[in-house]
């Protein structure tokens, strides 16, 4: 007995190490996956009213109602497919994408709300899912119905929405291009959280100020899949879409963007595997969403040339 106790001895430090982080994982874990699950995003109040389309219903696979608006441009086989910010609806395509029908692009934009939830219409709606994407990829096989089979798609994305039309991306061939502005990886967004906050709740706090590196990733990781497994919805992973080879892509943000700030916007561009397919513009001076607002004529001519490269 006293041989098994001297030989147990020395592991005594592991073992109780190893019990703490179990512990502390799984009780951080979850306060971190609790804090996103709360969060309700409400954007600031703004009416908008789409002066142009028709308003159609189409219906997927299963009954369900996915609302669109449709600029038809006449003869016309190229494609605009709009995917709206979080908070915002099917109309909003027209602050960001005004100028895409005089380009000869039909435009179709989508509603990711659902008449059936509208009491949780703010419920984890910031976040994008791959219900958004199937909505997305529902309706593209509709706009090969309604236009052409082999019509020319590109899709624009804000926010919440660029990230949903990214995902799309990557299942539908008729997809040429993407434009998102705003994009954003939920685990960078995790990771600032857990930098910002793992100082002042974690106790005892080993690492002072600097968690490290290895450790803030495995908070990060564990708490994507605990969000997923609770709110029993799969999140849009955008740092892994990002490191494949994806179709081109331009990518817009706002210099002053406190949602992703310059820290972020970086980190997505380094994780880009296939920088040939990849182009970006900055806004001075604009906050998230804003770019449209504050670099108007830069905004549209450069999206333009984009669309005239495709």
């Amino acid at each position: 007995m006293f041989k098994l106790l001297l030989l147990i001895i020395p592991f005594v430090p592991f073992m109780v190490f190893a019990v703490y982080f179990i512990y502390t994982g799984f009780k951080y874990t979850r306060m971190i996956s609790n804090i996103f699950l709360s969060l309700v995003y409400n954007p600031p109040a703004e009416t908008l009213i789409s002066s142009m389309g028709e308003k159609m219903v189409i219906l997927d696979s299963s009954d369900r109602e996915i609302e669109v608006l449709v600029v038809e441009k006449k003869g016309s086989e190229r494609l605009v497919i709009f995917c709206h910010e979080s908070g915002m609806s099917k109309e909003s395509w027209e602050k960001y994408a005004y100028f895409i029908p005089r380009l000869g692009f039909n435009v179709l934009s989508l509603d990711f709300r659902e008449k059936s939830k509208e009491s949780e219409i703010n419920s984890l709606s910031q976040w994008p899912a791959r219900e958004d994407v199937e909505r997305v990829l529902k309706t593209i096989h509709w706009a090969k119905r309604a236009f052409k089979p082999d019509v020319q798609i590109v899709l624009f994305g804000i926010s919440n929405g660029a990230d949903i039309a990214l995902a799309a991306s990557f299942e539908e061939p008729a997809v040429r291009g993407i434009i998102a502005d705003g994009l954003f990886s939920m685990k960078e967004i995790f990771r600032d959280y857990i930098r910002k906050w793992a100082p002042i709740l974690v106790k005892p706090n080993f690492f002072g100020e600097n968690y490290p590196d290895w450790l803030v990733n495995t908070f990060t990781n564990l708490s994507f899949w605990y969000s997923q497994k609770r709110s029993r919805k799969r999140f849009v992973d955008v740092e892994r879409l990002l490191k494949k080879r994806h179709k081109p892509l331009f990518m817009i943000h706002g210099e002053e963007d406190d949602y992703v700030p310059g820290t972020h916007q970086r980190f997505l561009e380094k994780l880009m595997a296939h920088k040939g397919n990849f182009e970006r513009l900055i806004v001075p001076k604009a906050r998230h969403n804003q770019a449209v607002i504050l670099g108007k004529e830069l905004y549209e001519r450069k999206i333009t040339e984009f669309l005239g490269k495709l």
